[in-house]
């Protein structure tokens, strides 16, 4: 990148790429990294990205100078050196993998004109409140037009604003590695780089993570015919095969919204983000409420059957009112559930790709409308029951049979459109305590910004406030949906 780009405040003035300390990472992996068959479920431009921001540090000195942090880059890349090579796809069965190992990463370096305090005009920070509601704090990226061959697939963008803070953008494509994967990785950098100083340049050996190999990766070459056959056999819970339909879809993504008037006269709705503070005392009084006479339930199902039921009631009148906005579609959830257990995927090692599954239901909308404690306890039960669809035993033949059918013909249950909701549990992950790079600067705020890519009409994710108390929900609707919404708790 030869020339300054100018985003708003946001400049970007030089990209740094990086790659592995020691060739020998990546060159033991050989030409071809394969992915195991959860990651060839993720469509290719879909990304991770979340931005870390932080205030100057209290000593004065420079808050994560640009050449420290590309030296910790280019060693944690020892350790996950799969990040400096580019992605392909395979003819044969749409399969995914990574080759020109080495390449490297891309660390991009820029300046904001506006200091922190000024961006939070005097208050905490949130991610509304940065530029670009956080867009400009990431690398830029056009997920229309990439080339496959050409992409990079881990960024970084360090972002000097005016008073002397730091805001890091951090992007990995989804398709290498989940939420879990992803802050594993952000904790190893920031150890890393807390582990350098004027004494050590890192040349001395860095406890960091000892990295698993994607989970049946090379299925296809070493499983035996009748395996295969008995895999394809198989009648997963959670997905099918539909082979008239020639375009594959994504698993962690709805169908388009369907328009109820002719194509030619359908205008593409507006999506808006917004974040939902649920403080401690607000999610023990939903717990509290959607309590069932009868089994358990925890936190994220109370919250998430709030969050459909409050979502689906806001549509519904939304629609009512007004009909030429389209047609209120099927109340269908999806929930990934993380399988590193039930597959003792991290018996090597950490394991950074991708180790979710999608589950989904349709909700009777009767439930959704009722706004009495009988419903939401039946709708949080449900949630519960979803989540918690497979045994040890079916996770592994699920995961066999993705490997031995042809994946772009693979289908799930939920349809998406206008009634859909899609909630991804991210308030469990270590995202603040694991951003510390500077000694005791803790990030003031971690946030998946909103995109062209995430603003996807019912998308959610679960994440943990600043203080650690309570749940912030990064949420995507129609702009019209957010007029109608009331997402009380009592």
């Amino acid at each position: 990148m030869s020339e300054t780009i100018t985003t708003s405040s946001v400049q970007i003035r030089k990209c740094h790429t990086v790659t592995s300390s020691q060739p020998e990472s990546y060159t033991s992996l050989g030409p071809i990294f394969r992915l195991s068959p959860l990651d060839q479920l993720v469509l290719t431009f879909i990304p991770v990205a979340v931005v870390y921001v932080y205030h100057p540090t209290s000593s004065g000195s420079l808050a994560i100078p640009i050449e420290r942090l590309c030296r910790a880059t280019s060693l944690v890349l020892d350790t996950y050196p799969h990040l400096t090579g580019r992605l392909g796809v395979d003819d044969k069965h749409g399969g995914s993998h990574l080759h020109s190992l080495g390449t490297g990463c891309e660390v991009l370096e820029a300046t904001c004109s506006q200091t922190l305090e000024e961006i939070g005009k005097g208050g905490p920070i949130g991610l509304m409140d940065l530029p670009g509601k956080g867009e400009d704090l990431m690398a830029p990226y056009d997920f229309m037009n990439v080339k496959k061959e050409d992409q990079v697939v881990f960024t970084i963008q360090h972002t000097r604003f005016a008073c002397g803070g730091v805001a890091l953008g951090i992007r990995i494509l989804h398709c290498l590695n989940d939420g879990a994967g992803f802050f594993h990785l952000v904790r190893d950098l920031a150890s890393i780089y807390r582990s350098l100083s004027l004494d050590n340049d890192g040349s001395e050996a860095i406890q960091i993570s000892t990295l698993a190999m994607p989970y049946l990766s090379n299925y296809e070459n070493e499983a035996t015919q009748a395996e295969k056959e008995e895999a394809k056999a198989y009648k997963p819970v959670l997905y099918h095969l539909e082979p008239d339909h020639p375009t594959p879809t994504n698993p962690d993504l709805a169908a388009p919204d369907i328009p109820a008037e002719p194509a030619s006269t359908w205008v593409k709705p507006k999506i808006a983000g917004q974040v939902l503070r649920f403080s401690s005392s607000d999610l023990k009084r939903l717990k509290d409420r959607a309590k069932p006479e009868q089994g358990y339930i925890t936190t994220f199902d109370a919250l998430t059957a709030h969050l459909h039921q409050r979502i689906y009631q806001a549509r519904s009148r939304t629609y009512n009112r007004n009909p030429s906005s389209g047609i209120l579609g099927e109340a269908d959830l999806l929930c990934p559930i993380d399988l590193r257990t039930q597959l003792n995927l991290e018996k090597d090692g950490l394991y950074p790709y991708n180790a979710v599954l999608t589950t989904s239901s349709t909700y009777p909308s009767e439930l959704l409308l009722d706004n009495s404690k009988l419903s939401i306890s039946k709708i949080a039960l449900m949630v519960h029951k979803m989540v918690r669809p497979l045994g040890v035993g079916d996770a592994e033949k699920t995961v066999k049979w993705i490997a031995s059918v042809d994946r772009t013909k693979i289908r799930h249950g939920y349809r998406g459109g206008t009634g859909g909701v899609m909630v991804s549990q991210w308030n469990k992950m270590d995202m603040y305590n694991g951003g510390v790079f500077d000694h005791g600067q803790r990030p003031i705020l971690v946030a998946p910004p909103f995109t062209p890519i995430s603003l996807h009409d019912g998308l959610g994710y679960t994440i943990p406030t600043e203080s650690g108390e309570g749940i912030d929900v990064y949420l995507a609707l129609r702009e019209e949906v957010w007029e109608e919404l009331d997402i009380s708790v009592d």
